[in-house]
């Protein structure tokens, strides 16, 4: 055997790990077919089974590959639309990226291949562990990428995210897996040519006890937090979906009439409003240019905050000092119903060539071929609003993806998220439906309310219960209004953050680290 061939997968492997990967990806929103999750990695689990370590590393990586373009082809129209690049450019590297995320489950296969795929302590333990380890690491190695974990395959069953406030998306991304392996354990020995037995018996009375605890917990404490929410004292919150394109919102020349269009919609979205406070969210660049220092333009925003005693986020450039020149930074400001500005937030998750170059020792060429300019400056992680009392957590764009962000803000006492974005970089496709998504999920790993306010959508409510309610279509002008609850009660996720991820990680290396010492233990015996 060649050593080519020693990393080859047979042709019928590589096409069921391509077709299984590809066909998962309908389970994720926004299409949201969530049993298929339940079986989704059942293809990944014979290839294990049957390929050796380095083949099933391979099949691993085809699977993941297929999976992740599934499901981020949207990046295409990302880097042709508004990043310059040529079809062909764009491809190429929407593969290295969808490259780099599907190596983990090529290593997740290949662990289980090299540790003994078909024994029941690899299957029961080591894979729900491992995969949640990967999946962590994923999260925080080269700025992190957390978009789409396993886990938000079962974002269209609302009754079994909702453990989420116990161990985020790593420990329910590991009862997933144990899910499948369970039913794994049901489906292959019969494709294998085997008879069921006792353990295909035992592990089918598993798989339904683990989904009926799993559903009936979830609706008893999904009724319970609904409970809550309807006790709890509510904030007025507006939010506004201008619907600008990118060229429209940056137009100099348009500036006024992107404000107005926001104030017009705002007044519309305030007939629905009884009382005070009110906050209104504005969607992130809604005001485009350096707020506060370009004058003439934001008198006329300060003077409707306080016409209409409204607290207003909106989102804006802004500038800091650094010695003789000015950083920019993505910056959110609370203006107040005195139409004062209160306190501004900048954004802590900068975008990865787009705000910042990383590793720019190394990737020195980058900033000059991409016409990048300076690093954007990094804000305070954990920094909340105070609208009336009432502390706030923003999070811009895809800050809503990192479960550390949102839980640091619950930390130091925010009672309601609020999510600016502007996605009209994505065009027509999956992507905002998948960044609304995770707000969902940020909100019963904290149990609190969150709005958000997209440019071109999609904006709307998640209440702490995880149900999404007043979202809007994408690509409308649109305004949305609701009394929010806010929850003050602390889960354990809030409280102690990623446990099972770290905790997968390190026992992933353990086994891997005593699997090498038994393997180098046989073969010196096999010298002797």
């Amino acid at each position: 055997m060649s050593r080519l061939d020693r990393w080859r997968p047979p042709r019928g492997a590589v096409l069921a790990a391509a077709l299984s990967g590809l066909i998962l990806a309908v389970a994720f929103p926004p299409l949201n077919l969530w049993p298929l999750a339940l079986v989704g990695l059942v293809p990944l689990l014979a290839l294990a089974r049957r390929l050796p370590p380095r083949q099933a590393l391979v099949a691993g990586w085809l699977w993941g590959l297929a999976l992740f373009l599934g499901l981020m082809y949207w990046l295409t129209v990302v880097f042709t639309n508004y990043g310059g690049l040529s079809w062909p450019l764009a491809t190429l590297t929407l593969l290295i990226l969808v490259w780099y995320i599907g190596a983990y489950a090529g290593v997740w296969a290949c662990l289980l291949s090299w540790w003994g795929a078909k024994k029941p302590w690899v299957l029961l333990i080591a894979a729900p562990l491992a995969w949640a380890g990967l999946e962590w690491v994923r999260g925080q190695i080269f700025t992190g990428l957390p978009w789409l974990p396993y886990a938000m395959g079962l974002s269209g069953a609302l009754p079994l995210i909702q453990s989420l406030e116990l161990w985020s998306t790593t420990g329910l991304g590991a009862l997933l897996v144990l899910a499948n392996v369970l039913a794994a354990w049901l489906i292959l020995p019969r494709l294998e040519g085997g008879r069921w037995g006792w353990s295909q018996a035992a592990a089918a009375a598993a798989l339904v006890m683990l989904l009926a605890l799993g559903w009936s917990w979830g609706s008893w404490r999904l009724q319970q937090v609904r409970a809550l929410q309807a006790a709890a004292p509510k904030l007025a919150v507006t939010v506004v979906q201008g619907n600008f394109s990118l060229r429209e919102l940056w137009n100099r020349g348009l500036r006024v009439q992107v404000l107005q269009r926001q104030m017009d919609l705002t007044s519309r979205g305030g007939q629905q409003v009884s009382g005070r406070p009110w906050l209104v969210v504005w969607p992130e660049s809604a005001a485009p240019f350096y707020f506060l220092r370009e004058a003439r333009l934001s008198r006329p925003v300060l003077e409707y905050a306080r016409q209409h005693r409204v607290y207003l986020m909106l989102g804006c450039l802004g500038a800091i000092e650094k010695g003789k020149r000015l950083q920019v930074s993505n910056r959110v400001w609370l203006l107040g119903p005195g139409g004062e500005p209160r306190v501004f937030y900048d954004k802590v998750h900068l975008v990865p060539f787009g705000e910042y170059v990383p590793l720019q020792q190394i990737l020195f060429f980058v900033r000059a071929v991409a016409q990048i300019g300076d690093d954007f400056a990094v804000g305070q992680a954990g920094k909340t609003l105070d609208v009336s009392g009432v502390p706030v957590g923003p999070l811009i764009c895809y800050e809503s993806i990192f479960p550390e962000l949102a839980r640091a803000q619950k930390k130091n006492g925010a009672r309601l998220l609020v999510n600016q974005t502007n996605d009209a970089w994505f065009g027509r496709t999956s992507a905002p439906y998948q960044h609304m998504a995770h707000l969902m999920f940020r909100s019963v790993e904290n149990r609190l309310a969150s709005a958000r306010s997209a440019n071109t959508g999609v904006s709307g409510f998640v209440l702490p219960s995880g149900e999404v309610t007043r979202a809007t279509d994408i690509f409308v002008p649109a305004v949305a209004t609701q009394s929010l609850p806010l929850m003050n009660q602390m889960t354990f996720f809030s409280r102690h953050g990623d446990i099972v991820g770290p905790a997968g990680l390190i026992v992933g290396l353990l086994l891997l680290g005593l699997s090498a010492w038994q393997r180098r233990r046989e073969r010196e015996a096999k010298d002797v």
